[in-house]
């Protein structure tokens, strides 16, 4: 892992994780990059350039909804390539946009859901029936709705993404 990126060595521990379920981050976001307890990242396969470029679409997105009600959290977009068989290897549904590992404190998002106009992109939107950008929101709402009310069942995570959509939060748990 290359050792120029100030906050790399807090990091390292959910970085190794990484490894461990089949994804391994590369340019862990520097001090501008991140919020004080809101971390990014991009797997293998981004550019640093890329990675910059995607974090700032992802870090606007989320900006929106009581992130720093997370405590210490990692966003780490993972490219479709990966993405696909990382999902499939883990018996999860291919076609999720994201998930969250909470024990970890980390969110992995499909890359193709802020990379702009793509062919998985498309995909995506015509699984899930909403244009890319409202995908994008949905699947923070969804994720948060997991990490900030602990919240295991979908469906449930679900309808707490509409109530924070409205600024409804849910009961806060704080994981510090």
């Amino acid at each position: 892992m290359p050792s120029t990126f100030p906050g790399v060595q807090k990091l390292r521990p959910i970085l190794a994780t990484l490894v461990v379920i089949g994804i391994q981050s590369q340019f862990p976001t520097d001090l501008h990059a991140q919020t004080q307890e809101q971390h990014f990242a991009c797997n293998i396969g981004y550019t640093k350039q890329e990675c910059q470029a995607a974090t700032a679409k992802l870090r606007n997105a989320i900006a929106r909804y009581p992130v720093d009600a997370l405590g210490q959290w990692t966003w780490v977009l993972v490219r479709t390539a990966d993405w696909k068989h990382v999902l499939a290897a883990k018996g999860f549904n291919v076609n999720d946009p994201a998930f969250s590992n909470l024990t970890n404190r980390v969110t992995f998002l499909d890359g193709s859901i802020v990379d702009g106009v793509s062919i998985r992109g498309m995909e995506l939107r015509l699984i899930w029936h909403l244009p890319i950008e409202e995908l994008l929101d949905f699947t923070i709402r969804h994720e948060l709705a997991h990490a900030l009310c602990n919240e295991r069942d979908e469906l449930k995570a679900n309808r707490i993404a509409v109530s924070l959509k409205n600024g409804t939060p849910c009961p806060v748990v704080r994981f510090r």
